[in-house]
């Protein structure tokens, strides 16, 4: 043979055998399953969500065995006040730590897990208890986290599942109370009526459900204050009877755990001592909540904030029984 074609021959071979084993190694990282982080680091819907993991450096978190992770998209990000990657890097390191392990979970649990009911207690790796519910049939058919909807169910990685959710979750607080304290700006007027009503304040701060959580609708300062309040500064809330005041407090609560897309139109029976009823309308999906002698109905102006004991829904009026 001549020594030309020889040459030629072992050249060819070569360039075979390479794109042979660079097909082989493409192959196999197209086969490597993706990890949780790396879901979330390639799917553009979740930028928001991975400037959050780079600032709290949580990558490597995601990467743990067996996790559920639900994954708030930019929309959720943005609905919560955060428009870009600099307000999340605004945020102390800490705080998005916190925010991030509210959002993952040890074990799988997927969209049709049939332990899934209504307010299916879990608990996140930060500690925190969140509340799953798997409504089966009617417009509000699907899986709920803290009233969050999951938009996307079940994309399954490596090391767990991904649920896309349309809202970012905020880690329970210990308490009830604790949570009404950390804001005095808008909620020092019923943390005051609050205290002056020992078993109540007692019940409110306890930092364990002990399977008698309560939903309360909180007015805030502004609610208060508005014209025709009974308790409309801390003079006149100091000033009155402690029956008074468990009777308009005890008006505001309701036994469980009732998130905003959970309710429905009709009446809700309070802890008001002679049981009186509130009333729950909807419009256009959103629910409104009327005392028996409040002339308009409140509004919820923020829902589903989650205590270790119980849910607050902050509303517009005190509601008057």
């Amino acid at each position: 043979m001549h020594p030309i074609s020889h040459t030629l021959r072992a050249v060819l071979m070569t360039i075979l055998l390479s794109g042979l084993f660079v097909s082989c190694n493409k192959a196999n990282e197209e086969a490597t399953p993706k990890s949780a982080s790396d879901l979330i680091q390639e799917d553009n819907s979740f930028s928001l969500l991975r400037a959050a993991v780079l600032r709290a450096n949580f990558a490597d978190a995601l990467k743990g065995a067996s996790l559920t992770i639900f994954a708030p998209n930019d929309d959720a990000f943005k609905a919560a006040g955060f428009a870009d990657v600099a307000s999340i890097n605004a945020l102390p390191i800490a705080t998005i730590e916190q925010v991030l392990k509210y959002h993952v979970f040890n074990g799988l649990v997927k969209s049709d897990a049939p332990q899934l009911g209504t307010n299916t207690p879990v608990q996140s790796i930060g500690g925190g208890t969140a509340y799953i519910t798997k409504t089966v049939s009617g417009s509000t058919a699907g899986v709920t986290i803290n009233g969050a909807r999951v938009i996307k169910a079940d994309q399954a990685v490596a090391n767990g599942i991904v649920h896309t959710i349309d809202r970012v979750l905020l880690p329970s607080a210990p308490s009830i109370l604790s949570a009404l304290q950390s804001d005095p700006a808008n909620f020092s007027l019923i943390v005051a009526a609050i205290n002056r009503v020992p078993s109540l304040a007692v019940q409110l701060s306890s930092t364990l459900a002990a399977g008698q959580p309560v939903t309360i609708f909180v007015p805030d300062n502004a609610a208060f204050a508005a014209t025709g309040s009974p308790l409309a500064n801390l003079a006149a809330i100091n000033a009155a009877s402690l029956t008074t005041l468990s009777s308009v407090l005890g008006y505001h609560a309701t036994s469980g755990l009732t998130f905003s897309n959970q309710l429905v139109a009709g009446q809700l029976t309070t802890l008001n001592p002679t049981s009186a009823k509130l009333t729950v309308v909807i419009t256009t999906n959103t629910p409104t909540i009327k005392g028996n002698q409040n002339t308009t109905a409140a509004t919820i102006k923020r829902a589903d904030v989650v205590a270790n004991n119980g849910l607050i829904h902050v509303v517009s009026q005190v509601l008057r029984p």
